[in-house]
């Protein structure tokens, strides 16, 4: 088992340059608490004040003052605990009548009952840390691929993007750039091949705009990474956008060896390892501010915008198949509505506009039994 963790972060520290630290060492005993973040929904066109932690209800907790953990907007009230570890907690916070419409844990939804002024609600017991309820995000599944999608919306900005000119521009090409990365794993298949060898999942996401559990996630970029089994090892790229909407610079970190962050510019290959060394994939940004992937064996998909002011509008993705995909993306946050255009198909996403929790089904239904692909091992008379 060591000799595995030396090769994988000789492996990494091979391909990116650089010397890799020490294997981490163990963990560290569990707390007695956890912190918890939970985001209290306001009733549509309520502008009431904020929720507040009655500290009566539950004397061994107390109010997480880290910043940008706790929020308020005309949305929602964000409030961060820190409560006792694995314990079934009732809390209570006071709120002006009728005001709160939901409680969001995690990517989930807590019953909670109103008590006059107060909001009463069971904490389930907590293992360990829950704190992305501020996330307002859409998940899309596929075989050995996440895509992370981030709804910005301007009236919980946050962080980096509270003030100032928002970066709709930014966050519109970061839009058309994921599902652009998407149909390039999927052409590929590197999705499937890291799902094969057991790689880890490939995860493609954006950046936030309302700084999430203190989550500062600026400059505006892009990610396609991929995630190897217990985190540690995962290169994480972060490419980012300039104002035109094209990519800029590509900044690599390791997670959990103690290496220094890496820079690739324009022209730059940068190469994800798998934890068994070998190549899954490579990364260039063109010096046209264009995106090329390619998968271990050379095949190559270059992303370019679909007018030359920039990935806001649109890309073509071009494949080693000779197709072209022009890719279009519209988010409309009001209605909880994602429209995908690939070519002539058309992919409508519903999502919950308060957590982009995705409503639209993603799983068919099962097969009838008399179709179904029988098991083997299973005895015929039982």
């Amino acid at each position: 088992m060591e000799a595995e963790v030396i090769g994988r972060l000789l492996a990494v520290g091979i391909a990116l340059g650089l010397a890799p630290a020490a294997a981490p060492a163990a963990g560290a005993p569990a707390r007695s608490d956890v912190r918890v973040v939970l985001k209290f929904v306001k009733r549509e066109g309520e502008r009431a004040p904020a929720v507040r932690f009655d500290p009566a209800s539950c004397p061994a907790c107390r109010i997480v003052d880290e910043p940008l953990f706790n929020a308020d907007n005309p949305r929602e009230t964000v409030i961060a605990l820190r409560v006792p570890r694995r314990r079934m907690i009732e809390l209570a916070f006071e709120a002006s009548p009728g005001t709160v419409r939901q409680v969001v844990l995690e990517a989930g939804e807590l019953a909670f009952r109103s008590d006059g002024t107060r909001v009463v609600l069971t904490l389930p017991p907590l293992a360990q840390d829950a704190i992305t309820a501020a996330e307002v995000a859409t998940h899309i599944v596929e075989p050995g691929m996440v895509l992370r999608f981030e709804h910005a919306d301007p009236v919980r900005r946050a962080g980096a993007y509270a003030t100032g000119a928002f970066p709709a521009r930014e966050r519109h090409a970061a839009d058309v750039l994921e599902f652009a990365q998407r149909e390039v794993v999927r052409t590929l298949g590197l999705g499937e091949e890291a799902l094969r060898r057991g790689w880890g999942t490939i995860q493609i996401m954006g950046f936030d705009t309302n700084a999430p559990h203190g989550h500062v996630d600026a400059p505006p970029h892009i990610h396609m990474h991929l995630r190897w089994p217990g985190d540690t090892g995962t290169q994480i790229g972060h490419y980012y956008l300039d104002p035109a909407g094209l990519l800029s610079r590509n900044i690599v970190g390791v997670k959990g060896l103690g290496m220094p962050d890496r820079r690739f510019g324009r022209g730059d290959t940068f190469a994800t390892i798998a934890p068994d060394g070998s190549t899954a994939y490579t990364h260039r940004i063109t010096t046209q501010g264009w995106l090329e992937i390619a998968d271990g064996a050379g095949d190559t998909c270059v992303i370019r915008p679909l007018s030359g002011s920039g990935f806001a509008e649109g890309a073509i993705v071009t494949c080693p198949n000779g197709r072209e995909q022009r890719i279009t993306v519209r988010d409309d946050l009001t209605a909880g509505i994602l429209t995908v255009t690939t070519g002539t198909i058309v992919e409508t996403f519903h999502y919950a506009p308060a957590t982009g929790m995705l409503l639209s089904p993603a799983v068919p239904p099962a097969a009838a039994p008399s179709v179904a692909q029988p098991q083997t091992g299973v005895r015929a008379d039982l």
